[in-house]
């Protein structure tokens, strides 16, 4: 993968912004620099910057090392490369987007562009080991052509014709299979973090499980199913913790633990799978 690590710029304009940035001296100092990698990603983001803690953000932001981030995603990829035994392609932005991105991997022409805000403070940035080999695997499976053949699919589709096709059982198996993929990669944390909870709410899914039960299988019958559904559902990303799950029970059931053995597999061919699933 290609990085580019901007992480230098924000080290150097937090150096300058002893006071959070007037819009004018934001988008001339950050954005416009960016503009030749991102586009116009931040041109409009100074309003984030007001609803920041400064003085507290400013603080914690400035122990960031680019140098020494730049390695941890090399290390991360490394990681889900041995794992899948194959390279990945693609572009990966490691940025400062002042608390308002963690992180995602966009989609285009069987590529992907990844976007990665290393200015959180979940942690003290292990959280950041979790969804980056998270993010990657994401990468690693919708880059198979496999997945998107089954469908009839031309795996070099563009971003839109990607969204247009997405079902709801590849929406649950890639998540699932993301969680669970930075669950070996990353060991040792708290469960409740593969799956972007707490302790509390997740046992809150726990509790309104079967709910989450009916909700889920509903759509995957639908055949004009919307997995969009899903995050209107209290607590957020609760079918994260679904997918983990019957992904777990897939990975035993259809690849003998291996998850080198589902990373290519269409999603179509588990659709009963998922629907005898319960969490």
């Amino acid at each position: 993968m290609k990085v580019h690590n901007h992480l230098p710029l924000l080290i150097d304009c937090l150096h300058r912004w002893k006071e959070c940035p007037s819009e004018k001296q934001f988008i001339e100092e950050y954005a416009k620099p960016l503009r030749a990698t991102m586009g116009t990603f931040f041109d409009d983001f100074h309003d984030v910057l007001t609803d920041l803690d400064w003085k507290k953000y400013r603080k914690h932001a400035l122990t960031l090392d680019p140098v020494f981030e730049e390695s941890r995603f090399y290390e991360n990829l490394k990681k889900v490369e041995d794992l899948f035994e194959f390279k990945l392609g693609g572009e990966v932005f490691l940025l400062g987007t002042f608390h308002s991105m963690d992180g995602f991997a966009r989609f285009e022409k069987g590529e992907h562009r990844v976007y990665l805000g290393f200015d959180e403070n979940h942690l003290n940035g292990r959280y950041l080991d979790v969804l980056t080999t998270h993010e990657l695997t994401h990468v690693a499976r919708e880059s198979r052509p496999e997945v998107w053949q089954g469908y009839g699919l031309d795996p070099k589709m563009s971003r839109s014709e990607y969204l247009e096709n997405q079902t709801v059982i590849e929406h649950l198996l890639g998540e699932g299979f993301s969680c669970l993929v930075s669950e070996i990669l990353i060991p040792n944390e708290d469960k409740w973090k593969y799956t972007y909870q707490s302790r509390e709410s997740l046992e809150l899914v726990y509790q309104e499980r079967e709910m989450l039960n009916r909700i889920i299988k509903k759509e995957i019958r639908d055949l004009d199913g919307d997995f969009g559904v899903f995050y209107g559902i209290d607590p957020v990303f609760s079918h994260y913790v679904w997918s983990a799950e019957w992904v777990r029970t897939l990975l035993r059931d259809h690849a003998d633990g291996d998850p080198k053995k589902l990373v290519a597999r269409c999603s179509k061919d588990f659709i009963e799978h998922a629907l005898k699933f319960n969490l």
